[in-house]
């Protein structure tokens, strides 16, 4: 009786019933569904609910995790050392201007630029995510190569992480090629991890989430483009080598002080690029809401004129993806309010971006346990403009491999959203 108490509570049920439907939902967008492979999915899914077990249920965990989010906190304060120099009291949010997106979240990710550029000098990053591949690799039955840039996104960005392994990836198959690009889609990197944490995100819940998402996203990817049944298929030249040692990329930069000025100007670069988008697709979306909500009142303008006495709601993109997701709100185990806030939070995510839909998640003043467990399910680049940023920046790295990446955009994308909602749905059975 107390075992089905537990999974009553908080309508745990659903989370069960949500892993289910996410899987059929990959199942049915593959490509080779003859070529799933049950065996993968099954490790897939115990390293996640491993990794979550312990971060969650065990006090070494929950230790661990609290150490790095404790870590990253002392790091944002680093941080505001060097704002509070440049801007003076504008960095100060308890002015009359109050808190300013540009001047408190903004130059954090300049300073974590430089500061994972060192790291990457010192190669320490290289080392972090390498131990992590000889981890998961024999457990997922994958390429070295394919592993290791998935476990490295849990650090890097969607761009920086193929870096690792830019010498594998024109030998990539398609099948590896997704699982590139869908890793990338399903977390977010160290210098945006910041700036979530700085606008009250909970840093120990992203940790989590970015770890859980090694293995779920070459899972989703895996059942979405299996693995090919020859060595030849789609491209893959006959004298690749899939059991290859993964690569430890040497730095390019010639000594720390290079590295540190290499990474801020890199660090620029994003930060600048993060306030371009928000600018550009908040301004797009209150042009559409205009557009919506002009439509919807003729409509009702029209029904009034007829004698109707029905009426539409005042349309607006965040109503429309609010009921479109709102299905995967309730599987979340939210009901009411707490599940059409939940779907339209999702909708903004992929239609717009995480910043965004994290912005409105902690704005909203919500329960602990939704705050929580969105945490999860937001945590990730899956939208539609990071289709974008990874044919520019991957497809850098390896043009003739560009079509394939424009072909499996909106599959990374789905991927990614996948992933993330995995990790939700996991995290719910637990919290």
């Amino acid at each position: 009786m107390q075992f089905l108490n537990y999974f009553l509570e908080y309508n745990r049920y659903l989370n069960i019933l949500g892993i289910a439907v996410i899987l059929a939902i990959a199942v049915l967008f593959s490509k080779k569904r003859s070529h799933i492979s049950g065996l993968l999915i099954f490790h897939a899914l115990l390293v996640q609910l491993v990794i979550a077990f312990l971060v969650l249920k065990t006090w070494v965990g929950q230790e661990v995790v609290a150490t790095c989010a404790a870590g990253i906190g002392r790091l944002y304060k680093f941080a505001d050392d060097g704002i509070r120099f440049v801007f003076g009291s504008l960095a100060d949010p308890s002015g009359p201007w109050g808190f300013i997106f540009a001047i408190k979240v903004l130059p954090i990710i300049i300073f974590f630029g430089a500061l994972t550029a060192l790291l990457f000098h010192w190669k320490i990053i290289q080392y972090v995510v390498a131990g992590m591949n000889i981890v998961l690799r024999p457990l997922l039955r994958t390429s070295g190569p394919e592993t290791l840039c998935a476990a490295a996104n849990s650090f890097l960005g969607q761009t920086e992480a193929p870096l690792l392994i830019r010498n594998y990836l024109k030998h990539m198959t398609k099948s590896e090629m997704l699982v590139v690009m869908v890793s990338g889609m399903a977390t977010i990197s160290g210098a945006i991890m910041a700036v979530f944490a700085a606008m009250g995100v909970p840093v120990q819940h992203m940790l989590a989430s970015s770890v859980m998402s090694i293995p779920g996203s070459i899972m989703i990817a895996k059942i979405l483009y299996p693995a090919p049944s020859s060595s030849t298929e789609d491209g893959l030249p006959s004298g690749y080598k899939k059991d290859e040692p993964s690569p430890i990329l040497e730095p390019t930069t010639t000594n720390a002080f290079d590295a540190v000025a290499t990474g801020t100007c890199d660090g620029l670069n994003l930060a600048i690029n993060v306030g371009a988008m928000l600018i550009a697709f908040l301004a797009f979306l209150g042009l559409v809401n205009f557009f919506l909500g002009t439509a919807s009142d003729c409509i009702n303008a029209v029904l009034t004129g007829v004698g109707s006495g029905l009426q539409l709601p005042s349309l607006s993109i965040d109503l429309i993806f609010a009921y479109l997701f709102a299905p995967f709100g309730y599987l979340l185990g939210f009901t009411g309010r707490e599940a059409l806030l939940a779907g339209q939070l999702l909708g903004t995510k992929v239609a717009v971006n995480e910043l965004i839909a994290y912005g409105d998640l902690v704005n909203l003043h919500v329960s602990d346990r939704m705050l929580t467990i969105m945490t999860y399910a937001l945590c990730g680049f899956s939208n539609f403009s990071c289709i974008g940023i990874q044919i520019g920046g991957i497809g850098a790295l390896v043009p003739e491999r560009r079509g394939w990446l424009t072909e499996l955009g909106l599959y990374a994308v789905l991927g990614g959203a996948l992933s993330n909602l995995l990790s939700a749905m996991i995290a719910g059975l637990l919290l």
